[in-house]
């Protein structure tokens, strides 16, 4: 090496701990001698120290004092009974069960009829008056002998019950499904804003150093403004994940009646454990327009479509056969000049009732006409259902392999980027590396773990979606997806204690607890020891 580059070496070595003893020197400023607040610079530089590698006991071990967040399942349990949606579906459950009543009553049952009646007719012939009083009380019946639409339509009907409770099967799973969505949304906003608190610790405790440098002398006002940058950027960053955890919190609470439900966090910690119940991709294809409740909505359509057609058919075409049978008996009793005549008239009618529609003007044709389009309409939604169903599906685990994928990958890119940051951290001590690359290297550590989560998210929501395309998301697969921690409770990272440290020129160097007297700064003997 030329002796001018040598020497610049050497004072570029020399400068950090020159800086330190102009920092602590007693001639120089006191304020930089005894700063104001002594536990703030130990905070600092302890928060400068490298971070923890994601993963590690330190990072992401819970605290047992924190307040238990609301279970999934139960938010789950309770949005079954609170959600309006599933409130109005049951209603059209019984909504058709009282129609299916009414359809076969009118296709089987006799009706029985009681009517009455009571009047007085007054006349007035040649000057005189006459009152006549009469009353009747009739009691008929008629029993279905012969019926084909209306018996059709007992099938027809049937149909449409049970469509409507397929329906609210499918309508309990959007709402399981929102409701889930909403938790694990919350759940990543509230961890992805844990993240950016602490990145905001670290950077604060790094501004505070930038502070003391420029103060004593070897650092740069841009240094400052690099720092000052990143952080208003977390800060918004904060406010933004704040906003989207409390948007999701009032989705739960919506659709769960709870207003106070809190949602859990801690998805940074592990991987989130995904059950092994999710079959391969094609038994699932197969399975799930068996069981999906939209699928079979669009079975029950079909039946009923059909069922309608044969009842409007039967309308236009068949007679109807009824047995009929009345009783009645008429009182009447007539007053003219002084004189009364008494009458009571009793009739019995038993005998069979026929009609057979023969023209109706094209009525009955285009009813008919009507339940034909209807049905073909029913069986198109059922082929698009099940085209529908099975890309969701296949989306739905392609989603999920990829999101896997990326959780591996987002590791690897986790420990390197903590390998680089702490060679990074060493090189700034050394006064090698400057502060804009010290910041890079926190920002690629906190992307990372970041993007991790966002991929946790992923793969879980991909999980959710299969799970409900596949009647399976209920509270005992929720318990088992469930997030463990409270993010409401989590807050920046505390200090933890360090060993005393050799040279605190710009950013301190973490050791080891030793016995062994501390070694002084390799460039400057006379640097005092921490």
């Amino acid at each position: 090496m030329p002796p001018l580059q040598l020497w610049a070496h050497r004072v570029r070595g020399l400068w950090p701990c020159v800086g330190w003893l102009t920092l602590m020197a007693g001639s120089g400023s006191a304020a930089l001698a005894q700063p104001a607040d002594p536990t703030a610079l130990k905070w600092a530089f302890t928060l400068s120290a490298p971070l923890p590698a994601p993963g590690t006991q330190a990072d992401t071990a819970p605290d047992a004092n924190l307040p238990r967040a609301t279970p999934w399942s139960a938010l789950l349990d309770a949005a079954q009974q609170q959600a309006a949606a599933n409130r109005v579906a049951d209603a059209n459950v019984g909504a058709a069960q009282a129609l299916e009543q009414q359809a076969r009553a009118m296709a089987w049952m006799p009706r029985v009829e009681l009517s009455g009646s009571r009047s007085t007719q007054k006349q007035t012939y040649n000057g005189m008056d006459s009152r006549t009083p009469a009353s009747a009380l009739t009691l008929s019946t008629t029993l279905p002998l012969w019926r084909a639409a209306e018996r059709a339509s007992v099938n027809a009907q049937e149909a449409l019950t049970e469509q409507s409770r397929w329906q609210a099967r499918a309508q309990r799973t959007t709402v399981a499904r929102e409701l889930s969505q909403a938790y694990v949304a919350a759940a990543e906003a509230a961890e992805q804003g844990r993240l950016a608190e602490a990145q905001l610790a670290l950077l604060e405790s790094q501004l505070h150093i930038n502070e003391r440098r420029l103060q004593a002398g070897v650092g740069t006002v841009l240094d400052r403004l690099e720092t000052l940058t990143r952080i208003d950027d977390v800060r918004a960053n904060i406010r933004e994940w704040r906003m989207r955890a409390a948007t999701q919190r009032l989705t739960v609470a919506r659709l769960s009646g709870d207003a106070d439900a809190r949602t859990a966090a801690g998805l940074s910690a592990q991987p989130i454990p995904l059950p092994d119940q999710l079959p391969p991709l094609p038994e699932a294809l197969s399975l799930a327009v068996q069981v999906n409740p939209q699928w079979q909505d669009a079975q029950a359509g079909i039946a009923a479509a059909r069922a309608t057609s044969a009842a409007r058919d039967a309308e236009a075409w068949q007679p109807t056969l009824d047995a009929v049978a009345s009783a009645s008996r008429t009182r009447q009793t007539q007053r003219f000049e002084g004189l009364t005549e008494r009458q009571n008239v009793s009739t019995q009618a038993v005998g069979v009732q026929f009609n057979w529609p023969l023209f109706s003007g094209g009525y009955h044709q285009g009813r008919v006409q009507e339940s034909v389009a209807l049905l073909t309409r029913a069986q198109a939604q059922s082929d698009h259902i099940e085209a529908e169903i099975q890309t969701r599906l296949r989306d739905a685990y392609q989603r999920l392999n990829q999101a896997q994928a990326v959780i591996t990958a987002q590791q690897a890119v986790a420990r390197t980027a903590t390998a680089t940051h702490e060679a990074v951290h060493k090189a700034f001590v050394a006064g090698l590396r400057t502060n804009l690359d010290l910041l890079n290297a926190q920002q690629q550590i906190y992307t990372a773990r970041q993007n991790l989560v966002a991929a946790r998210i992923t793969a879980l929501s991909a999980h959710l979606d299969i799970l409900a395309l596949l009647d399976r998301l209920d509270p005992t697969h929720a318990a088992q997806l469930s997030p463990q921690h409270d993010p409401q409770a989590i807050t920046a990272p505390t200090p933890r204690a360090r060993a005393p440290r050799t040279c605190v020129a710009g950013t301190p160097r973490p050791r080891a607890p030793t016995t062994a007297p501390a070694r002084p700064c390799a460039s400057a003997r006379s640097v005092p020891r921490a």
